[in-house]
């Protein structure tokens, strides 16, 4: 295998609005979650997957922890309790804390370096955050994008999503907005396993090469 084929295994990370405003459609963003991990384990290549759902009364709750996809356990409806509100900032800022540490961890027990896919699902703007504010998430986006080849990507419903996922510094080719909706719902996972799939089946140079056109073309 050429240095041009090379695959390195993908981290997949997920940020998960729990926020009460989801109570509508939480089954069907447990069945979605759900389907959408089940369809990529059946796919080849090496992949580790961390779930965080966030709400006002738990900003960061670790529901998986780099966690092989071919052993992920379903998302289940207890664990998924919609309430509160949404501290967007603290939950993605403490995200790309937690992937800084398991990335340096890796480097130093020699492991293969990963390709690091950060996905933030969210039906609302951040209105609870205490930790991180806005420029300061914006600022650890913009660089793990930009000098740490991270891919980024941000699914928002009820809103601009452009603008919102602009303003957390994700690219417009990482963005999709979604109908907060059942039908709404299932086909922003139908999308995003797409997107994931196509990432996941490319060569670690082209990952990074269209680390800004992950949802392009996946439809609105």
């Amino acid at each position: 295998m050429t240095h041009h084929d090379k695959k390195n295994p993908v981290h997949i990370s997920v940020v998960l609005d729990r926020s009460g405003s989801m109570a509508s459609i939480a089954d069907d963003v447990v069945g979605g979650f759900n389907e959408f991990m089940a369809r990529q384990r059946q796919e080849e290549g090496e992949a580790r997957v961390t779930l965080v759902q966030f709400d006002g009364q738990d900003p960061f709750e670790v529901l998986a922890d780099g966690t092989d996809l071919k052993q992920m356990p379903e998302l289940s409806r207890g664990a998924y309790q919609p309430r509160g509100n949404t501290p967007l900032f603290d939950a993605v800022g403490r995200m790309v804390a937690r992937i800084d540490a398991g990335v340096a961890r890796r480097a130093a027990d020699d492991l293969p370096p990963e390709d690091q896919v950060v996905v933030i699902i969210t039906d609302g703007l951040d209105n609870a955050s205490l930790e991180y504010d806005r420029a300061t998430v914006f600022a650890l986006v913009d660089q793990r994008a930009q000098k740490d080849d991270w891919t980024f990507v941000f699914l928002g419903a009820n809103q601009d999503a452009y603008a919102e996922g602009a303003r957390v510094g994700v690219a417009a080719g990482n963005t999709s907005g979604w109908v907060s909706s059942p039908a709404g719902t299932r086909d922003m996972f139908d999308r995003l396993h797409d997107a994931t799939l196509a990432y996941r089946s490319k060569a670690s140079m082209e990952r990074v090469r269209d680390k800004e056109r992950y949802m392009e073309g996946k439809g609105e």
